[in-house]
């Protein structure tokens, strides 16, 4: 299981610049909380670029998009990174999916300079990108327990009333997952650091990405979240300097 909740894009010192972007959905929309909030190129050109300066040389090995409106018909979609901007000494081709699209470099890289590229199938049409991660990853050792330590309970918000006559309407909105997991007895004290510093970093105020099983679900299970509350740890098993936990995690999947 892997947890990104450093993400680059969010930092003061990171610069971002596109090669086009719409004046009411700029390129600053990808670091924005709320993921239907998005950047739009413009219908001008075919090759376009989403850049980052980060200030200085920091390690990267994990790239998501959001919400995207990139077709298959698209071409030579990549993360690149180098010492110079535009350098391509990292040049990582991002698999396309019609959902999110997410990419893990085999080790971390680190580099000041790093762009998305895709090149659209027609230079009259436009894009679209939510929000986006670029950092790196924590590794977690354990992920939640089989059979039954992972819970995914949709939530829909929509209103629904009657009127006097008992005929029923509703006002449609969002749906979102709740997700929660469980890790009885067998986590370690480097995995229980690891889950004391996401708490310590996003408590319930910041979201992050968590991808539960990015070799056999990368999509379906990789998540957009908050934490829904910070859970308790407890001591299940403590044998001389080794110390294993009960522990959890409960997660809302954010819109």
């Amino acid at each position: 299981m892997r947890v990104m909740r450093n993400n680059y894009c969010d930092l003061a010192t990171t610069v971002l610049t596109a090669a086009s972007q719409s004046a009411d959905l700029p390129v600053a929309n990808i670091v924005h909380p709320h993921r239907t909030k998005v950047y739009r190129t413009l219908n001008t050109i075919a090759n376009e670029y989403i850049r980052f300066d980060l200030g200085s040389a920091m390690a990267v090995q994990c790239v998501i998009l959001l919400d995207h409106t990139l077709t298959a018909s698209d071409t030579t979609i990549k993360l690149q990174g180098g010492a110079t901007e535009g350098a391509t000494t990292v040049d990582a081709v991002i698999v396309f999916n019609a959902g999110t699209m997410v990419l893990f470099l085999p080790s971390p890289q680190t580099y000041r300079y790093w762009q998305i590229i895709f090149t659209k199938s027609a230079s009259g049409e436009t894009r679209d990108i939510g929000r986006v991660y670029l950092g790196p990853f924590d590794e977690y050792a354990l992920a939640p327990a089989q059979p039954d330590g992972l819970t995914i309970t949709p939530v829909d918000l929509s209103n629904t009333s009657r009127a006097l006559g008992g005929q029923s309407y509703s006002e449609i909105k969002g749906q979102y997952d709740e997700i929660g997991m469980e890790f009885p007895g067998a986590v370690s004290e480097t995995q229980t650091g690891q889950m004391i510093a996401l708490a310590a970093a996003c408590g319930t105020h910041t979201p992050f990405f968590i991808s539960i099983d990015q070799t056999n679900k990368p999509y379906d299970w990789l998540y957009y979240c908050k934490a829904k509350k910070l859970t308790a740890r407890k001591v299940k098993l403590k044998n001389g300097a080794t110390i294993l936990w009960d522990a959890s995690l409960e997660v809302d999947e954010q819109l």
